[in-house]
Parts: C-alpha cells; structure tokens; sequence
C-alpha cells in the first residue's frame, strides 16, 4: 500500500468570480489521523507526478500546491479530503459501491464535527465563490439562528432528483433510499442528530454514481472522480441545498426532516 493517495488534477473549473485572500487550516483530524495542511512547491511534492494536491500517509500531510488559489484551491483541498475520508475508513480498491457512498457520508460529517475551523474556512471560500451571497460559514458557525430548508430536490448533473420523506411504514427498517427507477432520493420521517447528514449525504451520494454511470464494483479512481466533481457542482450550483445540508453536518442535534 503506497504511503502517497494519489494525485489530483482538476477535471472541473467553473467560471466565477475569484477569491480573496487564503487561509489555510493547519491541521485535519479525520479517523485516526492528524494532517497538517501544507502548500508546497511543485518540486516539493511527494508524489512524483506533482499534480495539484496528495495525501502523504506516511508523514501526515496534505500537500496542496503552493501556486493553486481560489477556487482550484478549494477544488484541490476537498480532493484531499475525499480520498483521506475513504482511508480513514478502511475503504479502498475492490470495495463495492456502497462502501465508497457511506464512506464519503460519514468522512464528511466527521470532518465537519471535529474540525470546526476548517469546515468553516471551507465553507466561506465557498460562499466567496457564489453568485451571490448564500452565508455559507455564516449557517455553519451558528451566526443565523433559523435553520435553512430542507430542499425538495436536489441539481445533479443538470436534472433535479425529487427528494421524498417516507412514513415509517413506507421506508421499513431503512432509515433512507435511493429509487434508481425514479431517480429519486428518499429519506425517513423520523430522521434526527447525526442520522440526518450521514442519511441524506449517503442517498444523494447514491444518485451521483447514477448520474456517472459508476458500477457496483467500479475503480476507486471513478468514484473519487464522480464524488469531487458531483459535490463540488451541488456546492456551487444549488446553494440552497448545500445550506441545508452544512448546516445539519454542524448542528445534527437540531436537523430533522420533519
């Protein structure tokens, strides 16, 4: 197993408005690890390839190319988490399509919890990036009392996915679904704390590899390529879904679905 997860080269670079000034977190905790984030010099990687950003395991650091700013930085960061999420997880090549969704939805929502001012740096070079302002790091630091709506549907890849609540008595003992005939994602009624970002993300998470046209058992390659531009297009192109979903990653003790 290489100590270095990979390297990333942006698939996606939308045009928006450029960033002001970066901040960077210094460290990351996910599972049992604790990353420095670092830019580097492209000479200075540990991957030989220096694409944009790598996971060195073996010295704990995400290494992000010195010259990225903006939102490639942005891009090259969450690149970084998505495949950190995955290790830290035991999930790797040869896991099935299901492992890489839970995997990607419960990363998420640890980071969130245990890194507060990197989910909120995150989140505000996000918002930077927006048409207009959607206070991403204002709902996710608790600086907006009321709650954002759950969205009715959600943008991906261009076609909105309906979003359901099921009774308990439609949804069984599954706490949520995603109907790959309907293309839609359901979630269960009585969905509260930290089941309510860990479900949702997991079902729309589901209907991305859909859109991508992912296997069951695909490479590892294609669903980390499919999860960073399919979240990264829902961040920038339906704000009012990501709100919600940031906000119940902060504050899963208020989120329901109710």
């Amino acid at each position: 197993m290489s100590s270095v997860l990979g390297a990333f080269s942006t698939p996606f670079q939308p045009l928006l408005r450029p960033s002001t000034a970066e901040r960077l977190p210094f460290h990351i905790d996910l599972g049992p690890y604790r990353m420095s984030v670092e830019l580097r010099e492209p000479s200075e990687m540990s991957d030989r390839r220096r694409r944009l950003a790598c996971v060195n395991i073996e010295d704990q650091r995400i290494e992000l190319r010195s010259d990225l700013s903006g939102l490639r930085l942005v891009e090259a960061f969450f690149y970084a988490l998505i495949r950190l999420s995955h290790f830290s997880k035991g999930c790797q090549q040869g896991c099935v399509e299901e492992a890489y969704t839970h995997s990607f939805a419960t990363g998420m929502v640890e980071f969130a919890q245990r890194n507060p001012k990197a989910w909120i740096w995150f989140n505000l070079r996000l918002n930077e990036h927006l048409p207009e302002d959607m206070q991403y790091d204002r709902f996710v630091c608790g600086a907006v009392l009321a709650p954002p709506p759950m969205p009715l549907r959600i943008d991906i890849e261009g076609r909105d996915v309906p979003v359901r609540i099921l009774s308990r008595a439609q949804a069984g003992n599954a706490l949520g679904w995603y109907d790959f005939e309907r293309r839609e994602v359901q979630l269960y009624s009585g969905l509260s704390g930290a089941n309510v970002p860990i479900v949702a993300l997991h079902e729309i998470t589901h209907a991305l590899h859909h859109a991508h046209g992912l296997r069951v058992r695909d490479r590892e390659r294609n669903f980390v390529r499919a999860q960073l531009k399919g979240w990264f297009q829902i961040m920038l192109r339906d704000p009012a879904a990501w709100r919600w979903l940031a906000w119940t990653m902060s504050f899963p003790h208020k989120a329901s679905v109710a």
